[in-house]
């Protein structure tokens, strides 16, 4: 016990640890659209990549909870940086591996950088492994991975198999697979999150691992769903980004000048939104930080996650994402002409939150699927 709680004290340093390399390396990042190498090592070198991975294998295995104060607090500093640390937090995969499979990924000794994505690719049964075929779509951080780890459905004659689907996490080699660079965008373009091909790579089956079987490590972090462990850190991250902007609009409107008279912290209007703003984001980071702490004690129980608990987190990032983006926008607002401009922290807190707003895991279809749990329905929706 006394490792994990040691663990948990390193993770929770790792923000202030890094801020000086992360912000020395944002103009650098920005203009390679990607984190540059010596920061990829420094953030390795710290632990910020093995998060889940197991003590044995030289990680860090902390709480859900932990780990999305983590991606929050490095969200606060960048939020490209938060973003490729959550995306490369894997690790927990040493633990779901069979010995022989986890010594090849962690062969170094070290952790290996690792990328992933959640949409499915295709794999067929083979001699000794598989044959994985896909593209997979915004892989943050994929150009600094050693190890690019997607999802893939087992098919049987072109079909997935009858009954339950196989779906598994491959480990598939950075030689094995083909990046096109397809990220053009503005808003959290240091994450380098461009499109992979993967035609026909052989996997050995010891490097493949089914998401639904337990894990094999019986302690509270490899007790959980690995969606558990997952779904929650990209709106850790925007929440990161939200609560930011909001102290650099705190910091900016005592000393900004309106053109209708007086300082923009004057002005009523700015302090009725401020507040009731802050008051909601506040209220949405409670809530999806309560459901973290509920899963981290039914796992340190023992016991399963329910169903309920799951549409909880759902509903939580979904409500997170709808007041993060209300937040931001009304930051950005309120900023005036000072939110317009490159180099400003506003302008550039606004351009990233709400690329990573847009992720999928808390689109506002989650609320469907919770209403459903809640009333007694299957939740329809895959992944849950």
């Amino acid at each position: 016990m006394s490792d994990t709680i040691s663990g948990d004290a390193r993770a929770l340093a790792l923000p202030n640890l890094l801020r000086g390399a992360i912000e020395s390396a944002r103009d650098e990042a920005d203009e390679l659209g990607r984190l540059p190498g010596h920061l990829i090592a420094e953030l390795r070198d710290a632990g910020a990549f093995s998060l889940f991975t197991p003590a044995e294998y030289g990680g860090l295995e902390v709480s859900l909870t932990t780990a999305l104060t983590v991606y929050e607090r490095l969200g606060r500093i960048d939020t490209s940086v938060a973003w490729v640390v959550w995306n490369a937090n894997f690790g927990f995969t040493a633990a779901m591996l069979g010995e022989a499979g986890a010594a090849k990924v962690w062969a170094s000794g070290r952790e290996p950088v690792l990328a992933n994505a959640g949409q499915p690719g295709k794999a067929v049964v083979v001699d000794g492994g598989y044959r994985l075929s896909g593209q997979w779509s915004i892989v943050s951080g994929i150009e600094a991975a050693e190890w690019f780890v997607p999802l893939g459905v087992v098919m049987d004659g072109g079909q997935p198999a009858t009954g339950k689907p196989d779906v598994r996490l491959f480990h598939v080699g950075q030689e094995q697979l083909k990046i096109e660079h397809t990220w053009d965008v503005s808003g959290m373009r240091a994450t380098g999150s461009h499109r992979v091909v993967i035609e026909d790579a052989f996997v050995p089956a010891e490097l493949t691992a089914n998401i639904d079987e337990p894990l094999r490590l019986d302690r509270p972090t490899y007790r959980l769903n690995p969606i558990l462990l997952v779904f929650g850190g990209c709106t850790a991250v925007a929440l990161g980004a939200v609560e930011e902007a909001i102290e650099e609009l705190v910091a900016l409107a005592p000393g900004k000048t309106t053109p209708f008279g007086g300082l923009l912290a004057e002005q009523p209007h700015v302090q009725e939104t401020l507040a009731r703003h802050e008051t909601a984001v506040r209220a949405a980071r409670l809530f999806l930080f309560d459901v973290a702490r509920r899963i981290d004690e039914t796992a340190e129980r023992g016991e399963r996650t329910t169903v309920a608990l799951h549409a909880d987190l759902h509903s939580a990032m979904a409500h997170a994402a709808a007041v993060g983006r209300d937040a931001l926008v009304a930051m950005y607002r309120l900023g005036s002409s000072t939110s317009l401009y490159r180099g400003n922290a506003l302008e550039r807190l606004y351009r990233d939150g709400m690329v990573a707003l847009q992720h999928v895991n808390q689109a506002p279809e989650f609320f469907g699927g919770s209403g459903r749990v809640r009333l007694g329905l299957e939740p329809g929706l895959p992944l849950f």
